[in-house]
């Protein structure tokens, strides 16, 4: 009986840390094609603007835009029927800050590319009204 003990707590051992080095690695292959995605305020927005090659996208509509918009910011509009096509255009591999008017658009923009397979993405948390507030 102690040899069928100590045989089922060596087998419960063996399987536990296979099992644990199999997630170990499902984890570090994920992460590795995990894009980089974030929502940061108007400090840090603004911090991210300076670093170069990255990609401003304001997500509104083309009237709200006419009311102002941030520097030089890339305009395509969510509502357009073309919108993926669109964003199919920005360099994948560079960072890419997003906003809209007040944060829904963008959040949905923003999956849109995590699914397109963009590697780095901030958006401005509270869009185009906390930018200017």
């Amino acid at each position: 009986m102690r040899i069928t003990k100590i045989f089922g707590l060596f087998l419960m051992s063996t399987l536990f840390l296979s099992c644990s080095n199999a997630q170990e690695e499902v984890s570090s292959n994920k992460n590795s094609s995990e894009p980089i995605v974030s929502l940061v305020d108007k400090s840090d927005f603004k911090k991210l603007m300076e670093k170069e090659g990255t990609q401003l996208l304001d997500v509104r509509t083309p009237r709200e835009v006419a009311n102002g918009k941030i520097g030089e910011a890339i305009e395509m509009n969510f509502h357009d029927s073309d919108f993926k096509s669109q964003l199919a255009s920005l360099d994948k591999e560079k960072p890419v800050l997003v906003y809209c008017a007040a944060g829904g658009r963008s959040a949905k923009a923003v999956q849109m590319m995590k699914t397109m397979g963009f590697i780095e993405i901030h958006e401005l948390r509270g869009g185009y009204s906390a930018w200017v507030n």
